[in-house]
């Protein structure tokens, strides 16, 4: 089992996986990722390096190109494209997938939901995203306004987008905002800091926001309880559980292909008596996932 990596937060980064979209649809470079130097991944270089600025890149959508960066650096998905309204004005959206155990809970909800009430769910699911912006952006505006006095943080909107086609089924959710494109607008003028660090928020590999309590999981599940969103946790290891996945009807099993339908609480049986003799015990099976009471 990999163990929760520790990260110096004022260490440079020396790799960001990243990913975008065809060449042929984002007007973007294809890049391999493998030979990409050991510096940060910047969304507004990848961008700039085509179109100087977000006009540039309009004028490309209106051409019928597609402009979009996707990729994770140090947290969950992200992404920046070009949008043309219906009037045809323009805007670069700037997207936050959630992600790390926020993902792995509301997977689990949606399949205790149950195709009657998926409806309802998303409605929750979007209730207790805007909730949870509104407890987590005070912290990453004072983190901020440390080395920038004067910013305030932009206020995002929950969101939902079909499932992804190799996706599990559940819809995408997460947080954005439209900045719309003005002759002068430039693509720094495109990214809220506070909104790209809510990426580092969802990341459950590093010890950014530990700190925060609302991000934590029996917090969060908590919130979307409070929303009647189905979430579950097990008693004993922590995990998001669900007994109503198709290959696993009847048995609390999680995301985490590491532990599935087995309990990993690595205490739950640290004090059990050793056989004398030979080296397996009764314990080698595992142990089932136990929902918590309250739920």
């Amino acid at each position: 089992m990999p163990k929760k990596r520790k990260k110096d937060r004022k260490a440079p980064r020396k790799r960001a996986s990243a990913r975008t979209t065809s060449a042929q649809h984002a007007g973007l470079e294809l890049v391999d990722w493998d030979d990409v130097p050991e510096d940060d991944i910047d969304v507004i270089d990848a961008l700039a390096e085509r179109f100087p600025a977000p006009t540039d890149a309009v004028k490309a959508v209106q051409a019928g190109e597609r402009v979009e960066w996707t990729g994770e650096i140090d947290g969950s998905t992200m992404r920046h494209r070009v949008l043309l309204a219906d009037d045809g004005t323009a805007a670069v959206e700037q997207a936050v997938f959630v992600g790390g155990v926020l993902e792995e809970i509301l997977l689990c909800a949606w399949h205790q939901a149950g195709e009657q009430k998926r409806d309802l769910l998303e409605a929750g699911v979007l209730a207790a995203l805007d909730d949870l912006h509104t407890a987590v952006r005070p912290v990453l505006e004072a983190e901020i306004r440390k080395v920038r006095p004067g910013y305030t943080a932009a206020v995002l909107q929950s969101f939902r987008e079909e499932p992804e086609p190799n996706g599990p089924g559940m819809p995408m959710f997460g947080w954005r905002l439209l900045h719309p494109v003005g002759p002068d607008t430039s693509w720094e003028d495109t990214r809220d800091t506070a909104a790209w660090n809510t990426s580092q928020t969802m990341s459950d590999w590093l010890d950014y926001y530990d700190h925060v309590p609302e991000l934590q999981p029996t917090a969060l599940v908590r919130l979307l309880r409070q929303h009647d969103v189905p979430a579950v946790l097990c008693v004993d290891c922590g995990k998001p559980i669900t007994d109503r996945h198709p290959r696993w009807t009847g048995i609390w099993v999680t995301p985490d292909s590491e532990r599935g339908p087995l309990c990993g609480d690595p205490d739950a049986h640290s004090d059990a008596a050793k056989p004398l003799l030979g080296t397996l015990t009764d314990l080698e099976f595992g142990a089932p996932h136990r929902p918590a009471e309250n739920t």
